[in-house]
């Protein structure tokens, strides 16, 4: 079950990507954008495996959509924001509480 748990982000964020490119076509969707949902699995596996220091990768894909938050594109609704603060906090946590349980 704890497995599970941190591939919830990386699932999503590949459910909506591979739903996106259903509807929209695969130039829709920057290959950076494959990058961190690929950096998201990877936090996921090493932190399935009790290595603290994978959230490290998943922080750094909250960071990138804080980013580029602050990036004026024209677009309407600003998602990035909340979901770089979701992500930042949430590996954040997963990274704190498996660093202090191998102590």
């Amino acid at each position: 079950m704890k497995a599970f748990f941190y591939f919830v982000t990386a699932a999503i964020a590949l459910l909506f990507y591979v739903s996106l490119v259903s509807f929209s076509g695969l130039g829709s969707v920057n290959p950076l954008a494959w990058l961190l949902v690929a950096l998201l699995f990877i936090a996921a596996f090493l932190l399935t495996k009790y290595k603290w220091w994978g959230a490290v990768f998943g922080l750094s894909v909250g960071i990138v959509l804080l980013w580029m938050s602050s990036q004026y594109t024209g677009q309407t609704i600003d998602i990035e924001r909340p979901v770089g603060i979701i992500l930042c906090l949430f590996y954040m946590i997963c990274g704190t509480v498996l660093f202090v349980r191998k102590k």
